[in-house]
């Protein structure tokens, strides 16, 4: 089989189905389904086009994402490490950062919350880089680099951060500016509470 056969194999359309009706799953929340239908997905991936192909290593993100929603933190973490691994070769490879940005969600979540931002300082030039810096992705980092300023109790810093991401999201045209301004309040939310109490 040629490189542009095995593009529109039925594997292939059986393997993007997949992974976009686990991200369906996800958005509903009922990640546990998630995490069934992407494993049966990457099963077929890595045998048809191998674990390195870009749709075996985006199941993986989505598998990865489906762990972390079931609050199986160390298994999230594990899977996205590994991944941001293998493809720690390719120079800018948004895999590999999608990955690491899941690591450090996934640190925080299991109560090491200095160490989640120190990895999101890391990666933020990156997405900047890369995205640009009002672009979903780069929000979105943002947006979980507040949270995890108010785990650190660095409240002013993450009402300022907050406040910043939802006059983005308010003025963005993205599909996801609602998603994100909903993340930016709920910042703003902790912070100020944070701030009343301390």
């Amino acid at each position: 089989m040629g490189f542009l056969d095995r593009l529109t194999s039925p594997e292939t359309a059986g393997v993007q189905r997949g992974i976009r009706q686990a991200q369906t799953l996800l958005h509903e929340e009922h990640p546990a389904e998630a995490e069934s239908l992407i494993r049966q997905a990457i099963a077929v991936s890595d045998k048809a086009l191998g674990p390195a192909h870009h749709l075996s290593a985006t199941a993986r993100i989505v598998l990865a994402t489906a762990l972390h929603a079931q609050g199986r933190y160390a298994d999230a973490e594990t899977e996205a490490h590994d991944l941001a691994a293998h493809r720690a070769h390719r120079p800018d490879d948004q895999l590999a950062l999608a990955a690491l940005a899941l690591c450090a969600l996934a640190v925080r979540e299991q109560g090491d919350p200095a160490e989640a931002l120190r990895r999101q300082d890391e990666l933020l030039p990156f997405y900047v880089r890369i995205h640009g810096t009002e672009h979903p992705l780069t929000l979105k980092l943002r947006a979980d680099r507040a949270h995890t300023l108010n785990r650190l109790e660095r409240y002013e810093e993450a009402a300022a951060e907050s406040e910043e991401l939802l006059a983005l999201a308010r003025a963005s045209k993205e599909p996801t500016a609602g998603a994100l301004a909903r993340k930016a309040e709920d910042g703003l939310a902790a912070a100020k509470a944070g701030q009343s109490v301390s």
